[in-house]
């Protein structure tokens, strides 16, 4: 299984809040903390966000990544230009994200996903709804997931989702997280996961794989 914690912009620009959400999540059982690179000015302008300097960390990279081996997982991100997936390879990542928008505003990158050498891609082998957050009317999520389907990446309250998904053969959850839930700083807080909900789902979650696998 692969357990993915999505961090966001909820570290708020602050390197020891980033080290903080490695260290709690990695106790939590997460196999996977997920940060974002690339978040230049250009790239803000082109997806047509307000710049936010907090968004950009990719000088971060090589102490996020050291960071995470001392924790033992793995660090991962979502790319958003080619410097941020520069920082990513520079850092030693073993893999990343590209979001469908991103292939459609940047030629560039769709080759690299046509290459293989971006392999993990929002809607390709992960089912998202890009609903912020997503109702459970909305969710519409497959009756099984297979070796082409076989993630799921939420955006819905609670933790049920993600376990149904693994429930129906999902191996790679994505979560959006928070340390404080009230803390509005992105507009994913409030349908995020404590360290404590994180771990009930990671326990249950295994649990039910450990099931499936012996069926």
């Amino acid at each position: 299984m692969f357990w993915v914690v999505e961090v966001g912009s909820a570290h708020k620009g602050s390197k020891p809040l980033a080290y903080e959400f490695i260290r709690r999540y990695s106790e939590a059982g997460a196999t996977v903390i997920k940060f974002q690179f690339g978040w230049t000015k250009e790239a803000q302008e082109k997806m047509g966000l307000e710049y936010n300097p907090v968004r950009y960390i990719d000088d971060w990279a090589c102490d996020l990544y050291r960071w995470c081996k001392i924790h033992g997982v793995e660090l991962s991100a979502s790319i958003w230009s080619m410097d941020g997936l520069k920082a990513a390879e520079d850092a030693g990542m073993a893999f990343y994200k590209i979001g469908r928008k991103m292939l459609e505003i940047d030629p560039e990158f769709a080759q690299l996903v046509e290459d293989n050498h971006i392999t993990h891609v929002s809607g390709k082998g992960i089912y998202v709804r890009g609903e912020y957050p997503t109702y459970p009317e909305d969710l519409k999520m497959p009756a099984k997931f297979t070796r082409n389907l076989y993630g799921y990446s939420d955006h819905t309250h609670g933790i049920e989702a993600c376990l149904l998904a693994v429930a129906r053969g999902a191996t790679y959850i994505e979560k959006h997280v928070a340390l404080d839930k009230t803390d509005l700083v992105t507009r994913d807080t409030p349908f995020s996961a404590t360290p404590e909900e994180y771990t009930t789902m990671v326990n249950i979650g295994n649990g039910i794989r450990r099931l499936l696998d012996a069926s």
